[in-house]
């Protein structure tokens, strides 16, 4: 017979090969510590022997938990996001929950399915970083499962993020401090909660600081390289350029970056670039990317906490949880050093 056509092996098969009640077998399974040495042997020799396989879903029906909980990021590809899933998924393994991972790709369409899915399953809980725009809460509540968003925010859930208007007023200062007196912003969608916090903090920090604001410097564009590419040859081509910028995140400043490179004008000496996000390959850039760490690992394990916490209550008050900033000046920016924190 194919494989595929093979009935499922049941808990009453094993109990037969092994020559005890199901009841055993149950106990055996879900590691009940009264069962003798010898009889828990034969049943997981039964259990292999005839290629059992645990059924979560039947599982969930009995208990009403599926130890599962589903994450969905908005764009999977932006090594911030990686940094966060890992993360995530240790402090969830901790816990004895798998994650079930989803990506949109900016795309509600794509977001509502998913959650329509992990519902359905039904997942324990969602931990979710909402697609651009603000079309995504009602599918959201109509979830009804505990939710927790990170990274941006969704009115009504818990919440994990960090101090995004922080964050671009000391890539600002910092930039003003080496000189720089027309700065400006580049990426990201200034309709996000995130986009918004960034774009304020810089606004704040200007106007701190002395320094005019000028709108043709705020650049929104797709938060990849290529919009970072394409933002900075923009920026080029005005009359009274910029001579530094503060970016969306790494992935926009380090696009940034190269489209400086290929316009023969040098990161770092005659145009200074800061990030956001701090991710692997900010220090791994030529020249080195200044960036605000954001602390992606430490993001995904307070999200994950969160939400633990959401499962365990869930009808606690809605908790949030921002995490401070720091910058990490390295060479994009035009300080002539090695790595160092400004906080």
């Amino acid at each position: 017979m194919d494989e595929l056509l093979k009935p499922r092996v049941t808990l009453l098969d094993i109990a037969a090969d092994a020559g005890v009640s199901r009841a055993t077998v149950s106990l055996v399974i879900r590691n009940v510590p009264t069962v003798a040495d010898s009889t828990r042997k034969r049943v997981q020799r039964s259990i292999k022997r005839l290629g059992y396989v645990y059924h979560r879903g039947a599982a969930s029906l009995r208990t009403q938990q599926s130890r599962a909980v589903g994450l969905i990021v908005s764009d999977i590809t932006n090594p911030f996001f990686a940094e966060v899933i890992v993360a995530i998924e240790e402090r969830l393994a901790d816990a004895r929950l798998v994650t079930l991972l989803g990506n949109t790709s900016e795309d509600h369409a794509k977001e509502t399915r998913l959650l329509n899915t992990m519902s359905e399953f039904p997942a324990d809980g969602i931990l979710i970083c909402p697609a651009l725009g603000r079309g995504n809460s009602t599918a959201v509540s109509a979830a009804r499962i505990p939710t927790v968003a990170f990274a941006r925010r969704l009115h009504g859930l818990d919440y994990a993020g960090v101090d995004n208007a922080r964050g671009s007023y000391l890539a600002v200062e910092h930039l003003a401090g080496l000189g720089n007196r027309r700065i400006a912003f580049v990426g990201g969608n200034p309709e996000t909660t995130t986009g918004q916090e960034r774009i304020e903090g810089y606004q704040h920090a200007l106007k701190t600081l002395g320094l005019q604001f000028d709108p043709g410097l705020v650049i929104p564009c797709a938060p990849t390289r290529r919009g970072g590419s394409n933002s900075v040859q923009r920026l080029l081509q005005l009359v009274n350029p910029p001579g530094a910028a503060v970016c969306y995140n790494d992935v926009v400043a380090l696009g940034a970056i190269e489209a400086l490179q290929r316009s023969g004008v040098r990161p770092g000496k005659d145009f200074g670039v800061v990030g956001f996000n701090n991710v692997q390959e900010a220090a791994q850039s030529l020249p080195g990317l200044t960036t605000v760490d954001t602390s992606p690992r430490e993001l995904g394990r307070t999200a994950a906490e969160l939400l633990l916490k959401r499962i365990e209550q869930h009808n606690s008050p809605i908790r949030t949880v921002i995490l401070q900033p720091r910058l990490i000046v390295r060479q994009s920016c035009g300080a002539n050093s090695t790595a160092k924190l400004v906080v």
